[in-house]
């Protein structure tokens, strides 16, 4: 599917829709935010009440900044609102990820006749079964993809919005580090010209200090072969998945690496893995043999009853084959 193809299902599926829901993955990051955020704007622009469904209670700091810069714009409601809101003409527009284990809802695609799957990361034997799925592994974000639909449905684009689908860009590109296309470039400009201030994106995206510092531990702890690194939190210590993430993107930035895992504690029997690779090491395959995924560049996994140093040693092995 083209990005033209997905415009006209866009346009087509809103305009027979009552009501619209959009729906981003659990933990939710500013990418997943920004871009249901920003998909809101063309569905609005159809006068289509929307509503952006988000369970998580503990948001990370970039989003949660990036939250209350739009926040009296939007309706954002839980699952169990969302139930008694949706109707045989709903649709459902689930943004930044493709498989139903990692919404956090996942038995609420079965509740909507339409659905439409936009998304940047790789797409597996667990993708959605839905006629309309739109994967762009090249984008660097999903945040790319809809300023890319705001740009060809012509939709007005407040500075707020556009400051914050620059920062999901920023996000996924590490600062703009990696991942970026002549595509990426452009859209950026794009959004610029739409009035983003990327100075209030490099803001969204500033670091709380306790994290950093445990962040700074686990780089501490980093075990070095080769182009690879693999940092690893404390024994018993509990992360959120974003910190392994963070800390992983901070080891591409470091000469000579250009694959980076991070493992550590999600909860006390789940161990949460971040992988990053900026060379021919497919981030997203590897992850699916521990029963995550991802895209090639950027990649994420949750292993139950295992430990960290097992994990390390799993993921050394198969980097050899």
């Amino acid at each position: 599917m083209t990005i033209k193809q997905l415009k006209k299902i866009v346009l087509k599926e809103t305009l027979l829709s009552k009501n619209v829901f959009l729906l981003g993955h659990t933990n939710i990051d500013l990418d997943a935010f920004a871009a249901m955020a920003g998909f809101s704007l063309i569905t609005k622009k159809f006068r289509k009440k929307t509503y952006l469904i988000i369970d998580d209670r503990d948001i990370e700091s970039s989003t949660k900044e990036a939250l209350l810069k739009v926040r009296k714009t939007l309706n954002i409601i839980t699952s169990k609102e969302a139930y008694e809101k949706l109707n045989d003409k709903s649709l459902l527009v689930i943004l930044d990820v493709n498989k139903a284990k990692l919404l956090s809802d996942s038995t609420i695609i079965n509740k909507f006749n339409k659905i439409i799957i936009i998304d940047h990361h790789t797409k597996t034997k667990e993708t959605i079964n839905v006629e309309n799925v739109f994967i762009e592994e090249n984008a660097s974000s999903t945040c790319e993809i809809v300023t890319s639909l705001l740009n060809k449905i012509r939709v007005k684009l407040p500075k707020s919005y556009a400051t914050i689908l620059l920062g999901g860009i920023a996000l996924d590109t590490n600062n703009f580090m990696y991942k970026m296309t002549r595509k990426t470039f452009y859209h950026c400009y794009y959004l610029s010209s739409k009035g983003a201030d990327i100075n209030e994106a490099q803001m969204l995206l500033k670091q709380n200090l306790e994290e950093y510092v445990n962040r700074s531990k686990m780089i501490a702890n980093t075990k070095i072969d080769g182009e690879i690194a693999i940092a690893r939190g404390q024994k018993g210590k509990i992360y959120k998945s974003q910190e392994l993430a963070k800390t992983a993107d901070l080891l591409l930035e470091f000469k000579g690496i250009k694959n980076s895992f991070c493992i550590g504690y999600l909860d006390k029997n789940l161990i949460g893995v971040s992988a990053r690779s900026v060379n021919k090491i497919n981030a997203g395959k590897l992850m699916e043999k521990f029963g995550g995924g991802g895209g090639k560049n950027e990649a994420a996994a949750r292993i139950e009853n295992s430990s960290i140093k097992k994990v390390e040693e799993q993921i050394l092995e198969k980097l050899k084959k």
